[in-house]
């Protein structure tokens, strides 16, 4: 090794720019590369990083030159900067964009093709993210601002969504960018901005479980209760398990009855299993009686014995029927569970359900259904109260082949 260090740095380079290994890059998190399973020869840069920790001189050597290798091969420069983002290494991120790597650069994270902005909101990195937005300069805030990949989604997105309110709280106020100089790209700056912070609510309320802290932080500082991307944010916030999140949003003045389409804050409640939310939606005027562009009523999400009783016992329509003439019990006769269908026909029986001859999709009445399925008990339910002679000797022909 000393008769290396005696070496001219610049050899010393050369010589070790031999040393290479064969990797197979992780190509999904790289924007631009196709996955591929063969290796391919690049430097091999843990070992060398080694050999630079022997001695001084090797440090001195090669450590600017490591970082100019890296841009010279975009899919290592790449991961560099990834990886220096990732491990907070704000000194790496300087050098390797002083190289040549480029601070734009897109990866996947999330499953979404972002920038290292995005990554670094994305893990709470409040530091980075500070870093990279001085880095950025003039950019600043296109880069905050841009929706990037499929999702569309910017840096206060990642950040809410991922539950870091200090992150939050460093990228909400920035303004949208102004264009060549001029008024900015949204000729109404306050609405722009608005609507950035509102994208980001639902964000909030969709991200592990409903983040509250995150939510009431943007809409003190402006979200819109009522923004509907794909529902409301009181609709995805009745998926999760947190009331204290749906009761803040209903005091925030969100209407648990506005939706749009099938996006109704109560069916998915219901849909989830969330009894507390569905009664916390009651209490904050949500109707009961509500129907989907479907005529579906709240019992056609009903998956739990529970939730069905709470909705039948307080009147809930057990006759409704969709435009295929499907109802309730059509929908009880055909459930995967034999006991929670049983259980469930029982109860909209015992609350007057009475379409047990009515035909629905294809002309399948709950009691063809039922027999279709091989429910024998609760065709044995439904058979005394048949008036339709056909399907009584249906039944009559069933119970022989049986």
């Amino acid at each position: 090794m000393a008769v290396l260090a005696e070496l001219p740095p610049e050899l010393v380079f050369h010589i070790i720019s031999f040393l290479t290994r064969n990797i197979i890059l992780d190509k999904d998190i790289l924007r631009g590369f196709y996955r591929s399973e063969e290796p391919e020869s690049l430097l091999d840069l843990p070992s060398i990083n080694a050999l630079a920790q022997a001695n001084a001189v090797f440090h001195r050597t090669f450590n600017q030159s490591l970082y100019h290798a890296c841009a010279s091969v975009e899919p290592l420069g790449k991961l560099a900067l990834l990886s220096a983002v990732q491990h907070q290494l704000e000194s790496a991120v300087e050098k390797l964009v002083a190289a040549g790597v480029d601070l734009d650069s897109e990866f996947y994270f999330q499953y979404n093709a972002c920038g290292v902005l995005h990554v670094a909101a994305g893990m709470g990195y409040r530091p980075m993210v500070v870093k990279l937005l001085g880095m950025h300069g003039a950019e600043m805030q296109a880069r905050v601002h841009a929706r990037r990949g499929l999702n569309r989604w910017t840096a206060l997105d990642y950040a809410a969504r991922l539950g870091h309110l200090e992150t939050a709280r460093i990228l909400a106020p920035i303004p949208r960018p102004r264009l060549d100089g001029g008024p900015p790209s949204d000729p109404d700056p306050v609405r722009a901005h608005r609507e950035y912070l509102s994208v980001a609510l639902i964000h909030a309320v969709k991200g592990r479980g409903g983040n509250r802290e995150i939510a009431e932080y943007l809409v003190s500082e402006g979200a819109d209760v009522f923004k509907n991307l794909n529902g409301t944010p009181l609709y995805h916030a009745a998926a999760t398990k947190n009331v204290g999140l749906v009761q803040f949003l209903l005091d925030a003045g969100a209407n648990p009855n506005l939706h749009d389409n099938d996006c109704i804050p109560l069916f998915n409640a219901t849909c989830h299993r969330n009894l507390d939310i569905v009664q916390a939606l009651l209490l904050g005027g949500a109707d009961i009686h509500v129907k989907n562009r479907n005529s579906l009523n709240v019992l056609s999400c009903c998956t739990d014995v529970e939730s069905l009783r709470f909705f039948l016992a307080r009147g809930v329509d057990p006759n409704v029927a969709e435009p295929s003439g499907d109802t309730p019990l059509h929908h009880a006769c055909g459930a995967e569970e034999a006991e929670f269908a049983q259980t469930s026909v029982e109860l909209l029986l015992e609350f007057g359900a009475a379409t047990v001859d009515k035909p629905g999709r294809r002309g399948f009445t709950p009691v063809d259904i039922a027999i279709r399925e091989g429910y024998t008990e609760i065709v044995e339910l439904l058979e005394p109260l048949v008036q339709n002679p056909e399907l009584k000797m249906k039944i009559a022909s069933w119970w022989e082949e049986t």
